[in-house]
């Protein structure tokens, strides 16, 4: 039962929250909705900034206070990293039921303001601020002034190298300000229209705001069961307004993901002891695999490990239901898609690329990142009751993980064995495959 927060923003009621009760919420969520005993699971892996916090949250969780934690630390891929190394455990043999967990949240005195990095290791280095202006020295209008003033004051979530490298992918690749600008927009309303529809309620778990944020019987201040940074009215026009991060660039903050706080989690379980456990799969996870590109090649670091890991598992592009690609900006998602139709595939991405929006609408919330790009994918795989979807990311400037999934709902077309009593036969067993 893979979970989620809502994604806050910096400041926002999730910041709120002190870290373990965040990380104690998603805990506690999956737990109860898999409905799995918590002295079966043996290992937990976590990608987060404070492990002290961890420490904290597993008895708040009702997990067993002696849980084991495998760290894998934060920064970007780390959830997803978390989910392979889980993976990894139940293939050899070191462990049958693993708790994963990613998060991102503020840590650390409120004095240092923002994000913090790992434990001591101090604030994140802050990424490019943007000015406000628009075009022709207009005064905003009442559809783009609040859009301005949120967007304005918002923080990249990626330093300069990856956005030199985001500059010269448009170059290459010839998206234009105008086409990311439109894109960031088509995000925010896919995810919009997502939360209108219900969409990502079953996948999200509420955080309860108390008045004093380590008492959790302190008075209830507020139930953030929404994503806060999801905005019905945004519009091209607005990021348009939106000065550059180099100037006569195409990157803005507006066509990039900034920095959003969440916590995302999810049980990874041996396929042989499903039964046994009384657990229902959500989905498998087929193969997996990293790619480092060339930075002096405009070639976006995705491709390489959507292309590697598609080669392993034996599909091609057009064989998957759902893909989830990481928007670190609108840029690298244009330059992909154009990618794949320079080599032939017959991809559409409107109706499997991150149909309901991504990181630029929601954000980049660090380690949760990942876990909640595989979150929303089994979910909705699950919703199309069957098929394959992949979630890719990057890891660091010109390096990224991408991971093929397999829906539990999928039906395994067998050909009937030759003299068979039968007209069907049994699904051969998913072997190496795990629960996700």
């Amino acid at each position: 039962m893979p979970m989620r927060t809502p994604v806050g923003l910096p400041g926002g009621a999730l910041a709120a929250v002190a870290p373990q009760r965040l990380i104690s919420t998603i805990l506690a969520a999956v737990v109860g909705r898999s409905g799995i005993d918590p002295y079966r699971i043996e290992q937990l892996v976590t990608a987060v900034p404070d492990h002290g916090s961890v420490r904290a949250a597993v008895p708040l969780a009702g997990l067993p206070s002696d849980l084991g934690e495998f760290p894998i630390g934060s920064g970007p891929g780390a959830g997803l990293r978390a989910l392979i190394t889980a993976a990894m455990m139940v293939q050899t043999g070191t462990a049958d039921v693993v708790l994963t967990l990613g998060a991102e949240y503020p840590c650390g005195p409120a004095s240092t303001g923002g994000l913090r990095g790992p434990l001591g290791a101090g604030p994140l280095p802050r990424g490019p601020r943007t000015s406000v202006r628009l075009p022709g020295g207009e005064a905003a209008g009442v559809d783009t002034g609040e859009q301005l003033a949120v967007w304005g004051a918002a923080e990249a979530a990626r330093g300069p190298m990856e956005l030199k490298d985001a500059e010269l992918l448009a170059q290459h690749y010839g998206v234009t300000r105008a086409a990311a600008d439109e894109y960031a927009a088509g995000s925010h309303r896919r995810a919009a229209r997502a939360r209108r529809q219900g969409i990502f309620g079953a996948e999200t778990a509420p955080v309860v705001v108390n008045a004093v944020p380590d008492d959790s019987n302190s008075g209830v201040v507020q139930l953030v069961d929404r994503d806060e940074g999801l905005r019905d009215d945004v519009s091209a026009r607005a990021f348009a307004a939106l000065e550059p991060f180099v100037p006569g660039g195409v990157t803005t903050v507006g066509n990039s993901s900034t920095r959003t706080l969440a916590a995302s989690a999810c049980l990874v379980v041996a396929e042989d002891r499903l039964v046994d456990l009384g657990l229902a799969p959500m989905g498998y996870l087929v193969d997996w695999a990293c790619a480092t590109g060339d930075p002096d090649i405009a070639v976006p670091a995705a491709g390489l490990a959507v292309g590697k890991s598609l080669a392993r598992s034996g599909f091609g592009l057009d064989d998957l239901d759902v893909v989830e690609i990481d928007e670190t900006s609108a840029v690298e998602i244009l330059a992909l898609t154009r990618l794949w139709e320079r080599e032939g595939w017959t991809f559409d991405p409107a109706a499997s690329l991150n149909v309901h929006g991504a990181a630029i609408a929601l954000g980049d919330p660090g380690g949760a990142a990942g876990l909640r790009m595989v979150t929303t994918l089994l979910h909705e795989l699950a919703r199309r009751e069957g098929g394959y979807g992949l979630a890719a990311l990057p890891t660091g400037p010109s390096q990224a993980m991408a991971a093929v999934f397999e829906s539990a709902y999928t039906v395994q077309d067998v050909p009937t064995p030759r003299g068979a009593r039968f007209h069907g036969a049994r699904p051969p067993r998913r072997l190496g495959r795990h629960r996700s």
